[in-house]
């Protein structure tokens, strides 16, 4: 693991070992004989904390389109329109500051939204369903640049869960 990129300090890394295990479990636990387990994990039905996390990717995907809206639209008024050389009110008389504001008014409130639905997202679920939604949750807050070893341990346990669960 000597080729892991630094973060700016161990203190901001998970420990070495939590990550691989606890992921490693989680893709592992589909294979465990029912009768090995204290409660039996079955594919059900949609549970609330299946539909929670299905509003939180919901709420993440809306998020990361205005943000690209926001990017492409940016990146067109500094190239057409010199949008950083402008002075604020220069900025303000252009037409297209309206739809930045209005994203950015959006974003203001998706966020509020999102950061809520994070927190009340349960931890614990016997449903196998509930667990892979909450690993795509994990899945979109790991920055795979960040942790790349996480990302693709979370990303390949949520594929392999998928796969041996066909309603999921």
């Amino acid at each position: 693991m000597g080729s892991r990129r630094e973060t700016g300090g161990e203190s901001l890394r998970l420990p070495r070992m939590s990550r691989r295990a606890v992921l490693g479990g989680t893709s592992v636990v589909a294979l465990v004989p029912q009768s090995a387990l204290p409660v039996p994990i079955t594919p059900t039905a949609p549970d609330d904390a299946t539909r929670q996390c299905a509003r939180w990717l919901h709420l993440n995907g809306r998020i990361e389109r205005l943000q690209d809206r926001w990017a492409k639209l940016e990146a067109w008024l500094t190239r057409e329109h010199g949008w950083l050389t402008l002075s604020p009110a220069e900025q303000q008389a252009l037409p297209w500051s309206r739809e930045l504001r209005d994203i950015d008014g959006c974003l203001d409130l998706l966020f509020e939204q999102r950061e809520a639905l994070l927190e009340s997202l349960p931890t614990r679920s016997p449903n196998l369903t509930s667990v892979i939604a909450r690993l795509a949750v994990v899945e979109r807050l790991i920055w795979s640049h960040d942790h790349p070893e996480a990302y693709a341990l979370i990303a390949g346990c949520l594929q392999d869960l998928k796969a041996l669960t066909p309603q999921a």
